[in-house]
């Protein structure tokens, strides 16, 4: 769970950056929207949801739990989703051969 925390809070610090980028350069349209995350870890969704800090948290450090305000303000929106559907899987874990071909495909990449 930590791990995906820890990616997540990266990830949104990154995608608030990209729009602020973005909306500065005035080349997208409704840059004012909420960016959504899908995430897989529903351990990872809960915590990053919820303003107040738990003991069994404190190990992760503090910079870290941004995300919980980035959340608060409806910056990031979090969404869970399956593995089935998490198509970056192939890059993080083992997965039978059907569900890593049906990822490639969806991802454009193909064996070679």
């Amino acid at each position: 769970m930590e791990a995906e925390y820890v990616a997540a809070c990266k990830v949104a610090k990154e995608a608030i950056w990209l729009r602020k980028f973005l909306t500065n350069l005035e080349v997208v349209p409704n840059m004012h929207l909420s960016i959504t995350l899908y995430c897989d870890n529903s351990g990872a969704i809960a915590n990053s949801r919820e303003l107040r800090r738990h003991k069994r948290k404190r190990h992760i450090e503090l910079k870290y739990h941004l995300i919980k305000k980035i959340i608060h303000h409806d910056d990031v929106v979090v969404i869970q989703i399956s593995s089935e559907q998490n198509i970056v899987d192939p890059f993080t874990k083992a997965l039978t051969a059907k569900v890593f071909e049906d990822h490639l495909q969806s991802l454009g990449l193909r064996y070679l």
